[in-house]
């Protein structure tokens, strides 16, 4: 019987831990604006990614896409590295803290915090093109 309520236990505790990871990379920003097209709202939120891409020096879809074609980390971060040291450094694309290599949970934190500031100024653009956005 103990057995059993440590094993039920352990899984509850696993299942709060997904919940809360789950829950804390699930912030996509719901925007809506009365009226507008979709096409019209699929320009805009490009737009705002732009924005927010050049004012926060971080692309998460760069990150995603890269990953999900099954690139190691460390390649992308060589990759990157080489390509912002090319373009003079100027270039927030290619900056190498845009990908961090989240081995730790204080790179894990950092990417967090860039991701959070991403989405802050998308949603600042948004809004100033009249959507009300909700996270």
């Amino acid at each position: 019987m103990k057995r059993l309520s440590r094993v039920l236990c352990g899984i509850a505790v696993l299942m709060m831990i997904a919940g809360a990871a789950s829950v804390a990379h699930a912030q996509a920003l719901l925007a809506y604006k009365e009226g507008v097209s979709a096409e019209q709202e699929r320009r805009d939120r490009a737009a705002c990614h732009e924005w927010a891409v050049q004012q926060t020096n971080f692309d998460p879809t760069a990150t995603f896409t890269a990953q999900e074609a099954g690139i190691n980390t460390r390649t992308i971060m060589r990759v990157t590295t080489a390509l912002n040291t090319a373009s003079g450094g100027t270039d927030p694309r290619w900056t190498a803290g845009s990908f961090g290599n989240t081995r730790t949970s204080a790179d894990i934190r950092r990417l967090n915090a860039l991701y959070a500031s991403y989405l802050k100024a998308g949603a600042l653009c948004l809004e100033g093109r009249g959507y009300v956005v909700t996270q």
